[in-house]
């Protein structure tokens, strides 16, 4: 199964996430090493200021994250456990509802994405930040996070 077939697959799972489905997280670009997801702002995502909540866009920052963390390794899947050891995100300027779609961006390096592929095959834990920057409509950041990603072998 080639890369872009294995990609349309992780992207029909990921829209079958009940929270994708609330939040309406869309699928923009997903290359090896780049992730970007977009929401556009439904009236029960905003808060009383008339901004988007922001344990949203936690979300969709997370999403991001831990959607380039998997990026480069999608023929691998079966043979990794993963998940967000932690997370951090700074808002940087109200993410008011009427500039959205609102876009979380995450990338990672070759050399990044090459070791994470080294590590899986010698089946070695690794673990890795992945950066977020989350833009409105407009392009201005509204939001900079970054995920701590946890890839383990799988147990058998």
């Amino acid at each position: 199964m080639d890369s872009a077939t294995m990609g349309d697959m992780v992207m029909a799972g990921f829209k079958k996430l009940g929270f994708i489905q609330f939040t309406g997280i869309e699928g923009v670009e997903f290359a090896s090493g780049r992730n970007v997801v977009s929401m556009a702002p439904k009236p029960e995502h905003l808060n009383h200021n008339g901004d988007i909540h922001a344990a949203l866009l936690y979300g969709l920052a997370e999403t991001a994250a831990m959607g380039v963390a998997i990026s480069g390794i999608v023929d691998l899947m079966a043979d990794i456990f993963i998940v967000a050891r932690d997370g951090r995100i700074t808002y940087l300027a109200r993410a008011k509802g009427e500039l959205g779609p609102f876009t979380a961006t995450a990338e990672l390096s070759e050399e990044l994405v090459a070791k994470t592929r080294a590590n899986i095959k010698s089946h070695t834990e690794i673990e890795f930040e992945a950066p977020v920057t989350i833009t409105d409509s407009t392009g201005k950041a509204v939001a900079a996070a970054a995920f701590t990603a946890v890839i383990r072998p799988r147990r058998k």
